[in-house]
């Protein structure tokens, strides 16, 4: 009689999504990206999304005219985080994580449909 394989004990990674939205600007023009890493690159993304200073009071510094505003959405697995901040802010790992999901993502409209 043959045994069923057993269960494999490794745990899964937690799905990761990040979507980041900049508004603002001269023209006002709303751009989202979003990304979904795969499986094997969630720690990196997870340490990416850590890095970041999320409870940090941020405040604008400089001038606001035609400035982008930029709101950075982080889902791991059942946590959610989001931050909204001014280009002036826009430094150290906020810059590392928007880059990435720039590089990495999938442009999109603010309604969620892909840009062709």
């Amino acid at each position: 009689m043959s045994r069923p394989p057993e269960a494999d004990d490794t745990p899964v990674p937690a799905p990761v999504s990040v979507t980041v939205t900049r508004t603002g600007g001269f023209a006002g023009i709303r751009r989202e990206w979003h990304t979904e890493p795969p499986e094997e690159d969630v720690p990196r993304w997870v340490a990416l999304i850590d890095g970041c200073p999320w409870d940090a009071v941020i405040e604008r510094t400089g001038p606001g005219a035609d400035q982008f505003v930029w709101r950075i959405n982080a889902r791991c697995g059942p946590d959610e985080r989001g931050a909204e901040l001014p280009e002036s802010n826009l430094q150290g790992p906020w810059r590392e994580l928007v880059d990435e999901v720039r590089s990495a993502g999938e442009a999109r409209q603010p309604d969620g449909d892909a840009v062709t």
